[in-house]
């Protein structure tokens, strides 16, 4: 009995090992699909990319299933990944390049949807409840309310704008940020929101900015106030009424965001935002890796 355990066993790691190295194989037909895309001077594709880096790339893909499994008890289930194919199929800006990923993995829908479509899922979804998670991030948040609550006790004493903001920077002046936004309509010749500022904002909080490019450098780039989303309108200027007012701490993806109003006229708001980022991401998923680990 225990002569048939261990040949189980020595076929079972013989058997993942087997899969490990065909993951390994698959995820260079698709690099070197983007290999050959990148524009410009390049090493050889085994000096880009040699076998131990891809190696860590497929041991990254399956320790994010892992946690993903272990820490929200999620299993990623074939119908999941199908509907992630066809959201891929549907939804593409370049469906040359996928087809040559498609072919590169000869033209097989499993190795597709395994290789490609499947590491797309599990990463959206851990980074999303990473994200949500009210329990990883909870440091980050109460110490933003702790910001808020002192400037709030100094209403009392009669501090102005002027005073909380130095206060304000006197605690976190590296994460402290100044803006204004344009309380009016945007004039005819604006009249679209800036495609790349709305996204920089989606992705790090409305407080973003996005940096000219070297021809627009003469130009002003102006940030309106009707451009943030239709929530984040209502609750500043619900709580950001004069000159010194604080906001509630507001959550982004990214972090946590507290508002104070240095100025605000019939045209503009200007204000200071504290910024405090949750905690990073590849950190964590590498302490919760390692934890699976052992």
């Amino acid at each position: 009995m225990k002569i048939w355990i261990v040949l189980v066993l020595l076929l079972s790691s013989v058997a993942r090992a087997d899969d490990f190295a065909a993951l390994v194989r698959d995820r260079a037909a698709i690099e070197r699909v983007y290999y050959q895309h990148r524009l410009g001077q390049k090493p050889p594709f085994e000096e880009t990319l040699p076998p131990a880096a891809l190696e860590k790339l497929v041991r990254l893909d399956l320790n994010k299933e892992a946690v993903l499994r272990k820490k929200y008890s999620i299993v990623i289930t074939p119908a999941m990944i199908e509907a992630e194919v066809q959201r891929i199929n549907s939804t593409t800006r370049a469906p040359e390049m996928l087809a040559e990923l498609k072919a590169a993995l000869g033209n097989d829908p499993i190795k597709f949807a395994n290789v490609f479509a499947k590491p797309i899922l599990v990463e959206r979804d851990l980074h999303v409840r990473f994200e949500n998670d009210d329990a990883l991030h909870a440091a980050q948040r109460r110490e933003g309310e702790q910001v808020r609550t002192q400037l709030l006790a100094t209403q009392n004493s009669g501090a102005d704008g002027t005073n909380r903001l130095a206060l304000l920077q006197q605690s976190h002046r590296a994460e402290v940020s100044e803006l204004t936004w344009q309380l009016g309509a945007r004039p005819a010749e604006t009249n679209a929101p800036d495609a790349e500022l709305l996204e920089a904002q989606k992705r790090f909080g409305p407080n973003a900015q996005v940096l000219s490019a070297p021809q627009d450098a003469d130009k002003e780039r102006k940030l309106y106030f009707m451009d943030l989303p239709d929530d984040l309108q209502s609750v500043l200027q619900a709580q950001l009424r004069r000159a010194g007012d604080v906001s509630a701490v507001i959550e982004t993806p990214g972090g946590f965001l507290f508002y104070l109003a240095k100025e605000k006229t019939s045209a503009i708001l200007n204000i200071a935002v504290l910024s405090i980022p949750k905690r990073d991401y590849e950190q964590w998923l590498a302490d919760e890796a390692g934890q699976i680990g052992k």
